[in-house]
């Protein structure tokens, strides 16, 4: 028989997952995925953990140099925050334009990395801030690179069966500026087929450094592009060398895809749109 527990805390989160060793278990966070993916419940003798009640998994805050988001927070509470709209450019992006108000409003930042999706917006932003995923489970926790909780099998993640996203690290870089854009198929309620992040220092004099490329929907949602980042470095007249960075990597990553002369186009405008966010964004931090 499926049960069902809304643990009030983390340690009794921690504690049911326990004592639901041997079982399936479903830890529901804003539920927007899970509950279209499970329309039809039948997974007999499973364990329904509901997370939304669990205050530690909540709150945005500025902690030294870095930005401290709770996995459970929602992406219209990330969107409309002070803090992240200053520390996490990019992240806010992602944000803002994910689906509808509605879903918005109950899905989560956690709950959009766990759930891995080829397609998801925050993992390749969070990537491209340099975001750490903190792990909790009953008996340890670490803390890896958000694209570390990622895998090449869609929908899958790498974390073991007993362990919970709690929180992201954010560093705050003095002088970096950041953005996220996507291409979907229409205009509103949107799922990406293509979408990147970039983050970079930049001077005084426009030039941008320390870039860090992510790339998503390319059968992960953030695959890093090297050669994208040098070409932003070098910034060709026109971002030239970014669109051809990022022609080339789409290709290396899709070959004989359906989607890969469609991906091949619409990377280079997304390419010119999110630099062009970028250097606007670079122009009012050093104004």
């Amino acid at each position: 028989m499926t049960s069902l527990a809304v643990p009030e805390s983390l340690d009794e989160l921690l504690s049911l997952i326990e004592g639901c060793r041997g079982r399936r278990i479903h830890l529901l966070a804003g539920g927007t995925d899970w509950l279209i993916t499970h329309r039809s419940f039948h997974d007999e003798g499973s364990a329904v953990l509901d997370m939304s009640r669990v205050q530690e998994l909540r709150g945005i805050r500025v902690s030294g140099d870095a930005l401290i988001i709770g996995s459970m927070e929602t992406m219209s509470s990330i969107a409309s925050n002070s803090n992240a709209t200053r520390a996490a450019a990019a992240l806010c992006d992602a944000a803002s334009g994910m689906g509808s108000v509605q879903i918005r409003n109950r899905a989560t930042i956690g709950g959009n990395v766990a759930n891995a999706s080829f397609a998801a917006d925050t993992p390749c932003a969070l990537a491209s801030l340099r975001a750490q995923a903190v792990i909790a489970s009953p008996s340890s926790s670490r803390t890896i690179p958000v694209e570390n909780v990622l895998s090449r099998v869609p929908d899958k993640n790498s974390l073991n069966e007993d362990e919970v996203i709690t929180s992201f690290v954010i560093p705050i870089k003095e002088g970096y500026v950041s953005a996220f854009g996507k291409v979907g198929s229409r205009s509103e309620v949107s799922i990406a087929r293509v979408n990147m992040a970039v983050c970079a220092r930049c001077d005084d004099l426009g030039h941008f450094t320390d870039a860090r490329v992510y790339v998503g929907t390319l059968g992960s949602a953030a695959l890093r592009c090297e050669a994208a980042e040098k070409a932003l470095e070098l910034r060709e007249d026109g971002f030239q060398g970014l669109r051809r960075a990022l022609v080339e990597f789409v290709e290396s990553a899709i070959p004989g895809r359906a989607s890969l002369q469609y991906k091949k186009s619409a990377i280079q405008g997304l390419a010119l749109d999110v630099a062009a966010k970028l250097a606007s964004r670079a122009r009012r931090e050093n104004a």
